[in-house]
């Protein structure tokens, strides 16, 4: 009798039931509220990187000889990196022509060394040109931005799908980060070749 008054008396009484919701909700929405911070985040530093890139492009385009001016063209990626400082990103920027119907790099600029410049004479990774802009004999300014942002609960993710995936599957970095990325194509505006170290003057031979 005392057995069955206790367990009714167990079922009705509620004391202590807020802080039990509380403790299953507050991890919820905790989680909930860091992921709408780092989808904020992630947004404003994508929109950076594509200015960063269409910035760089475009004051290439718009000169005559680069060759004493990239401090200023590295100045304006920081610029339109901000509020944000330190960042990692890779930019680079070029000039090509177009030659037997493919695009070939006359010239190319990586900000810092952070990045790779494209080899004179190669095809430019990471630009595509649609088939109307292959026109023999044109140049072309490109640039592409890249920045590698990470994840604030990355690593908190990435260790629960280890948990749960399959042993032997190898380890996953998916959730740790996200590749950010934009190219630009620009039509010179005042020369034909905007030129740089005189690689328009003596390329192609």
């Amino acid at each position: 009798m005392n057995i069955g008054n206790n367990t009714k008396l167990f079922c009705l009484n509620k004391s202590g039931a807020a802080s039990i919701e509380f403790a299953i909700l507050f991890p919820i929405l905790a989680f909930l509220f860091v992921g709408m911070v780092e989808l904020t985040t992630a947004v404003s530093y994508d929109r950076r990187v594509s200015k960063a890139g269409a910035a760089a492009a475009d004051l290439v385009s718009r000169s005559k000889d680069v060759t004493n001016g990239l401090d200023d063209i590295d100045r304006a990626i920081e610029h339109q990196m901000a509020p944000f400082e330190d960042v990692d990103i890779d930019v680079r920027v070029g000039m090509i022509l177009i030659r037997n119907n493919q695009p070939q790099v006359v010239w190319s600029w990586e900000n810092r060394g952070r990045a790779e410049p494209w080899p004179q004479g190669s095809q430019p990774d990471g630009i595509s040109f649609s088939k109307d802009m292959l026109i023999n004999g044109q140049y072309y300014v490109i640039s592409t931005s890249q920045f590698e942002y990470r994840f604030l609960l990355g690593a908190v993710l990435n260790n629960l799908s280890r948990l749960v995936s399959e042993p032997g599957r190898g380890e996953s970095d998916k959730f740790v980060s996200i590749s950010l990325r934009d190219s630009f194509i620009y039509l010179p505006r005042i020369v034909s070749c905007v030129e740089f170290e005189d690689n328009c003057a003596n390329w192609p031979l």
